[in-house]
């Protein structure tokens, strides 16, 4: 289990529970770090997928709400709960792993140093670590969500993973 502070947007929140793979954050990192506005952006969604999941996960124990402060103009471009994850781990000496899907959240947590990983890498992430048998088969059920992936990102994926674009392991 990975010992570092991992903090996680809403859109790997929710697109993960979209594929029915929210259950990976607890296996792959034991706890998970969502600030109030992240949890807010996901509770949002009324009945959507996320909501239920991030309910359970913090009634569980393992998903941990935090409180940061406001973020201001310190992140411009940036929604309400990238910047607070970002602003969450920015002076941070401990080890910790962001959870972001947007390009200019990431560039911001590469920036501050911070390792950034988004939902593809969380599904590889579980692979190597043989929590699911393959990534091929949830890659539709992200899109089919309205999670963006291009082509070369799910090639690239289906590589790394060492599978056939059909989902078949090479």
């Amino acid at each position: 289990m990975d010992e570092r502070i991992v903090a996680a947007d809403a859109s790997p929140l929710i697109t993960l529970a979209s594929a029915g793979a929210f259950d990976l954050l607890r296996k792959l990192f034991g706890r998970i770090l969502v600030t109030t506005a992240v949890r807010n952006e996901v509770l949002a969604g009324g009945t959507r997928p996320g909501v239920r999941e991030l309910n359970a996960a913090v009634e569980e124990g393992w998903a941990v709400i935090v409180e940061t402060a406001p973020t201001g103009a310190i992140f411009r471009g940036l929604g309400a709960g990238e910047a607070s994850v970002l602003a969450l781990v920015r002076d941070q000496s401990e080890p910790s792993l962001l959870l972001l899907d947007d390009p200019l959240a990431r560039s911001h947590a590469h920036a501050l140093g911070k390792p950034v990983t988004g939902v593809v890498g969380v599904l590889l992430m579980a692979k190597r670590q043989r929590l699911i048998p393959a990534v091929g088969p949830l890659l539709p059920r992200l899109t089919s969500s309205g999670f963006r992936l291009s082509d070369q990102v799910l090639r690239g994926a289906l590589a790394e993973a060492g599978e056939s674009p059909l989902g078949v392991e090479s």
